[in-house]
């Protein structure tokens, strides 16, 4: 938790702050583009998988879930803040001067992105559809509120029928904003303030003022600690729990169908186009190397370790989940980052050429 709601907000507000400008906001339309995209491939590749496989709909559906949901934030985060200093060809030919930091945060910012977006995706349709038995009758809190709320206007006049009706409505929709908000997303809105606001981005940053010399270093040293921590969660949620039930008779096949419509079909369908696109399509982010680096990740990038709470939630295929997730950082993150690392330089040659 304090890693969610403290560190990595600094670190988001570390990177994002110091090097967004509103030009640069006006270019990352292509991220929600790309994100509807993968999500799009990965939803076909889990069901054509999953009937390959001959699973039922409460298999295919975890399935499905496993594909669409990779992970956005401890893994990429890692190797993009790790890449930035490391690999010079990520420097992007209209910056000048375009420094490690400078490619950390855009990375950072791309990630972030497409992680929001991800997120809240998880928490309604991930969690209330896709990683839920197919049978279960959930009563939510939301209807239960507009439920009442229907009963306190039959039982009042026309006015006072006008005044619930009123409030009950911005009330839902307020706590319904509410609800997908968090540490990460409050970093990101405060990010784009700061960035909107030349003079106190200069004072955060630049000018050798208190902000400056007390407020930014303390942020940039628990940043620092962000990185270190995601790593630690990642390998605590790979051990099984004592607890954790067996897993169902078809268990190896979900587990397989899992990996392939995760870290392989989506990326033989969508490597080939995004290649294409940066090679023809010159334009915004897209003549980013850090964007088509970051691409490369997400398509091939492991389920969300986030995954095993939703199951959890839903007491939906638990042994199953903690095999998938095994596989897929245990065994192919190491080889799958490799060759996605150096055939994204290779297409970046060729898109350069």
């Amino acid at each position: 938790m304090m890693n969610v709601n403290l560190l990595t907000p600094c670190l988001i507000f570390s990177k994002l702050a110091r090097s967004l400008s509103l030009a640069k906001l006006l270019q990352l339309y292509v991220v929600p583009i790309f994100y509807a995209g993968l999500i799009g491939t990965s939803y076909i590749s889990g069901t054509v998988v999953s009937r390959i496989f001959e699973l039922d709909i409460d298999e295919t559906n975890f399935v499905i879930g496993t594909s669409v949901f990779p992970n956005s934030n401890s893994l990429p985060v890692s190797l993009m803040m790790s890449l930035a200093y490391t690999l010079p060809q990520l420097a992007w030919d209209e910056i000048p001067g375009d420094s490690g930091d400078n490619i950390a945060s855009r990375g950072v910012l791309y990630l972030i992105i497409f992680q929001q977006i991800d997120q809240t995706l998880r928490w309604s349709w991930g969690v209330h559809k896709l990683l839920k038995w197919s049978s279960d009758h959930e009563d939510s809190n939301n209807v239960t509120e507009q439920s009442s709320i229907s009963t306190m206007i039959r039982e009042n006049d026309d006015d006072a029928t006008k005044l619930h009706k009123f409030y009950g409505h911005l009330r839902y929709h307020w706590d319904n904003m509410l609800s997908y908000m968090n540490g990460p997303l409050y970093s990101i809105f405060f990010s784009i303030i700061v960035a909107s606001i030349r003079p106190l981005q200069r004072q955060l940053f630049e000018a050798d003022g208190f902000l400056q010399n007390a407020f930014t270093p303390a942020v940039d040293q628990m940043a620092v600690v962000s990185i270190p921590l995601i790593l630690l969660v990642l390998g605590a949620n790979l051990y099984p729990s004592e607890s954790t039930p067996l897993g169902s008779h078809n268990a190896r096949r979900i587990v397989l169908a899992s990996i392939i419509s995760r870290m392989f079909l989506p990326a033989l369908i969508l490597l080939p186009f995004i290649a294409f696109t940066v090679k023809y399509l010159r334009s915004s982010i897209l003549t980013d190397p850090v964007f088509l680096l970051v691409s490369f990740l997400l398509t091939t990038s492991p389920p969300a370790i986030q995954l095993t709470q939703l199951t959890q939630l839903n007491e939906f295929f638990e042994f199953e989940i903690v095999n998938v997730l095994f596989w897929g950082y245990a065994v192919m993150t190491l080889p799958m980052t490799i060759i996605m690392v150096t055939l994204s330089l290779r297409v970046l040659e060729w898109a350069n050429q």
